[in-house]
């Protein structure tokens, strides 16, 4: 082979190395280009494809690392993991590793957009404790978990006996809304974190009427003196939550962990609403994700 023909091929199989290399950049910089990425920058679409395998691979380290300890007739089972025990709604177990490796990815957060020293948080979609947990770590002085299921309600309770009894954690039985009311919610046998008021997942079902209430009302009714944060992740009921929380936003202007994925125009809306409320808020875009053909933020943060 002449030593024009050998650069040629060393030419081409550089070129087709760095087409595979480069492929997985190039699709996602051309859906922000494209405008397929209304909110998130290029620097976190980037990472999307990187945060989904990150995520399965925490998700199974922790479910290698779990074990199921204890089941109760009543339909709760027991798990110890290394992140604690946690009871969870029968037929939810998978859900468990998935929602602490969300955690462990501290989605909801770092340095300044986490909960701090002293917070009183309020954690809207509380599920079983996941987050509960997390903020109590970083400090926390207060944290009221609002949940409307009742089966995560009984799992809140069973996990955290001591702080509930200590005033730590204070279980608030209510969905939040834009006005005091009663809806019907749709349960996901098999993920409880995925009940929704708004959104249906595929195998969920209408179950029973459940109250919800205002994020402004709720403070006042606990005598809340502040609010430092509050993260929120209600499946599709963000929007409605924020607008029933006008008065605590302007007055306590918290930090906000939103999530603004569940419907398509969230990422777009939510914003605008928080804004519309107390203009004094900064966004910053938390991890993204790739979904039909779209790049979405998981969270907003606002401070």
């Amino acid at each position: 082979m002449t030593g024009t023909r050998l650069a040629i091929l060393v030419a081409a199989l550089l070129l087709i190395a760095g087409g595979i290399l480069y492929r997985e950049p190039i699709s996602l910089a051309s859906l922000v280009v494209t405008g397929h990425s209304p909110v998130c920058p290029l620097r976190e679409a980037l990472q999307s494809r990187r945060n989904a395998r990150l995520q399965i691979a925490i998700k199974d380290r922790i479910l290698q690392a779990s074990r199921e300890v204890e089941r109760d007739p009543k339909g709760f089972h027991l798990w110890d993991t290394p992140k604690g025990r946690y009871w969870v709604p029968a037929g939810s177990d998978y859900t468990l590793p998935y929602n602490l490796a969300e955690q462990e990815r501290k989605i909801y957060g770092t340095a300044e957009r986490a909960v701090r020293q002293g917070d009183t948080v309020l954690d809207c979609g509380a599920n079983v404790g996941v987050y509960v947990r997390e903020a109590l770590h970083a400090g926390a002085r207060l944290v009221v978990a609002i949940e409307p299921a009742p089966e995560n309600l009984e799992c809140l309770r069973r996990n955290f006996p001591s702080e509930i009894a200590a005033g730590r954690v204070r279980v608030y039985p209510k969905g939040v809304w834009d006005q005091d009311t009663e809806l019907t919610i749709n349960i996901d046998p098999h993920n409880s974190a995925a009940d929704s008021f708004v959104m249906r997942p595929p195998g969920a079902q209408a179950v029973m009427k459940l109250p919800l209430t205002t994020i402004d009302k709720l403070v006042a009714d606990l005598g809340l003196e502040r609010v430092d944060y509050i993260k929120m992740d209600i499946e599709g009921a963000e929007q409605h939550a924020l607008a029933g929380g006008r008065v605590t936003l302007a007055r306590f202007r918290p930090r906000l962990a939103i999530s603004a994925y569940h419907l398509p125009e969230d990422p777009v809306k939510i914003p605008a609403l928080i804004r519309s409320i107390a203009p004094a808020y900064q966004m910053e875009c938390g991890c993204c994700a790739e979904a039909d053909g779209h790049i979405r933020p998981d969270v907003l943060f606002f401070r």
